[in-house]
């Protein structure tokens, strides 16, 4: 049974990719963070975290959305040139900007998480407590703050993906959008 193939506009496309890489991001999201506590660590005993496979398929899987992100990067800036004011040019460039500044802080946050778990046995650990301000996170505390800056890479890109969704929508009914119908990124 042959069934026709449905083409989207590109405003559909990108919103469309939008919303799967979104929901990628925050199933992984709350693997990461169902798994932050298994990552103890006890300095008296020198008992270091381990990661589990679960948890590093799901870090994997950020970095693989993350770098699709990346790689539409070019194809993001050359929508935005495409929509004039009246389309809401606006709200696109917020949209944008929301998710490239996402996408920074995922890779920063992941680039910690990352040194952390694959720090050699022999490295030091702080502990999240004692005397004086620790160095770094606890690794169960960093993988909190991951999930907590996928979940807003997630949010960024819905609000995108709505937005390009209005704009299409109203371009496929040949009412211009004016920024005020568009809903704000």
């Amino acid at each position: 049974m042959d069934q026709p193939i449905v083409t989207y506009p590109r405003a559909e496309a990108r919103a469309a990719e939008a919303v799967e890489q979104a929901r990628h991001l925050r199933d992984a999201a709350e693997v990461i963070r169902r798994l932050a506590a298994g990552l103890t660590y006890h300095p008296v005993t020198g008992r270091r975290p381990q990661a589990s496979p679960e948890l590093l398929d799901a870090l994997a899987a950020v970095e693989r959305v993350v770098r699709a992100i990346q790689e539409g990067a070019e194809a993001r800036a050359i929508g935005q040139i495409s929509v004039s004011d009246a389309f809401g040019a606006e709200q696109v460039r917020r949209g944008h900007a929301a998710v490239e500044g996402g996408v920074e802080t995922v890779v920063s946050a992941l680039g910690v998480l990352r040194q952390v778990l694959e720090a050699r046995d022999d490295a030091t650990l702080d502990a999240p407590y004692g005397r004086g301000a620790p160095s770094r996170h606890h690794p169960g505390a960093l993988c909190t703050i991951v999930a907590e800056r996928v979940e807003d890479l997630a949010r960024a890109l819905e609000v995108a993906a709505v937005v390009w969704a209005n704009l299409a929508l109203r371009t496929d009914q040949g009412d211009p959008p004016s920024p005020r119908k568009l809903i704000p990124g």
